[in-house]
């Protein structure tokens, strides 16, 4: 939390200034930091603004448009890659001392997701071929609320806040014969 902070994330504050919680998901407890109903999105953006800030010193060089095509084992450990830069097409090496692979989901598996159109596992492929262990390799997010494609300019679907089932909801059945059963107690809620 306090790298984030640190980072420009705009938390939610109580009248005291200390960070503040909410209830998340549907639970009773407060127990969630929050930054308005765009908690995901602020944490993306001060990452990506601190990470920024170390481009402009100099300390990181971003990449950007290149395509992992090959993890380099040196002696049994990862110790770089081999990438395209999309561009160019040329082909381009990179060494380093750890490697770490966040390339993101497999959202293209899907028919309609909210994950990047980018997200297409090739990465994740290309470490297993080289028969290497990778953490959560498996691991693949749903998130329930999305809301459906709307009209022909619309390509994915959109994500709706989970701070929505929380903030101001009234949650009310589908067919007004299962309002009339629960108002009377013959169906609990």
């Amino acid at each position: 939390m306090d790298q984030c902070v640190s980072q420009g994330v705009p938390f939610g504050r109580d009248y005291g200034g200390q960070l503040d919680n909410r209830s998340f998901g549907g639970v009773q407890v407060k127990r969630t930091f929050y930054a308005k109903g765009q908690t995901g999105q602020q944490l993306l953006l001060g990452a990506y603004s601190s990470m920024s800030r170390q481009i402009g010193k100099g300390r990181i060089k971003m990449y950007n448009r290149h395509e992992m095509m090959e993890l380099v084992i040196v002696d049994g450990k990862a110790r770089g890659i081999i990438a395209r830069n999309l561009v160019t097409g040329e082909i381009e090496r990179h060494s380093a001392h750890a490697v770490v692979i966040a390339s993101g989901g497999y959202g293209n598996v899907y028919f309609l997701s909210t994950n990047a159109m980018g997200s297409n596992v090739s990465a994740a492929w290309k470490i297993h071929k080289k028969e290497r262990i990778s953490q959560t390799l498996v691991y693949v997010q749903i998130h329930p609320t999305c809301i459906p494609v709307h009209g022909t300019q619309q390509s994915k679907l959109t994500l709706m806040s989970e701070s929505l089932r929380n903030s101001g909801r009234i949650w009310v059945p589908k067919k007004i014969e299962d309002s009339v059963a629960i108002r009377e107690g013959e169906i609990k809620t």
